[in-house]
């Protein structure tokens, strides 16, 4: 059974007669016919009884021409979808989300204009930090990624595109008063307790945040680690300790934290979007999209 023979005895049902099928679908007579009497057969009931010139369909041509109807309909939304998939306006995208960066700039900037630009297009976003987002991607578990700079990123397998550069600044709770504006100095922070981060969860920026500290002068006495900065800020708003956070988080300030730069401290973070090498259509419009923002 083939999809020509759905439409050949649909056609007849819908216009109550060979000739008219066979008009209607342009096609010659005796091939409907023919094609109707080896459904038939292979089927083994009668579809249609004929009554001179027109055909009438029995009780199992009448559930036989809904059925084949479905079908040809599924057929046809199946066609149509793998051409949207082809030209990249429909289908399913895989995005990696880093939660500190989706507040502003180009994360939900480009995710926005995306989704309006191509709605048929399933977003599929996946909040992880930027480690397990170029590991998921490196393993074909993501199809684009928004990460920050870090050791596993493999640059002869990846399409790299820069965004921006960010940097560090001091989270302290708003009952904190440091008695003056502008940097603050070692002075100032001295001594403070400092909820940190786990090595393991990014090692590169770990190593030069710290690295940094050590460089003003610094020694954190770390009292509490969390494993990201949302609960990190959350410790900083309850007042558990002070946090070196990214500067990204400065365009979402939860309303206990103060964010303050710090005089000599520096580590720039560079802030990517990736996909693979070779990226498909979809993923290829979603990168020509973030290329396009200026944020």
């Amino acid at each position: 059974m083939e999809l020509r023979h759905l439409r050949y005895f649909v056609a007849v049902a819908d216009h109550g007669g060979i000739s008219h099928a066979a008009e209607r679908l342009r096609i010659a007579q005796p091939a409907v016919s023919r094609q109707i009497r080896d459904l038939e057969a292979e089927l083994g009931v009668d579809l249609l009884l004929r009554e001179g010139r027109r055909v009438v369909l029995t009780d199992a041509g009448r559930a036989f021409s809904n059925r084949a109807r479905a079908i040809l309909a599924a057929s046809t939304k199946a066609a149509d979808e793998a051409r949207r998939i082809d030209k990249g306006e429909a289908g399913h995208l895989r995005i990696g989300l880093l939660e500190s960066a989706s507040w502003a700039g180009h994360m939900p900037q480009a995710l926005s204009r995306y989704a309006r630009a191509y709605p048929n297009v399933r977003l599929d976003v996946r909040p992880m930090g930027s480690v397990d987002q170029i590991d998921a991607l490196l393993a074909d578990e993501l199809d684009a990624a928004f990460v920050y700079r870090q050791d596993n990123l493999v640059e002869d397998t990846l399409n790299i595109l820069s965004l921006r550069v960010d940097d560090v600044v001091l989270a302290a709770s708003t009952d904190l008063d440091f008695d003056k504006d502008g940097p603050l100095d070692l002075d100032d922070i001295d001594g403070l307790p400092v909820v940190a981060f786990p090595r393991r969860v990014a090692p590169a920026y770990h190593d030069a945040l710290f690295g940094a500290l050590a460089h003003i002068g610094f020694d954190p006495l770390v009292v509490q680690e969390a494993e990201n900065e949302t609960t990190i800020l959350s410790l900083v708003s309850a007042g558990v300790g002070c946090a070196f956070v990214n500067s990204a988080n400065m365009a979402r300030p939860p309303k206990q934290v103060q964010f303050r730069r710090v005089a000599g401290l520096s580590v720039p973070i560079e802030f990517l979007f990736v996909t693979g090498k070779t990226p498909g259509k979809l993923t290829e419009r979603l990168r020509n999209v973030v290329a396009d923002i200026d944020a």
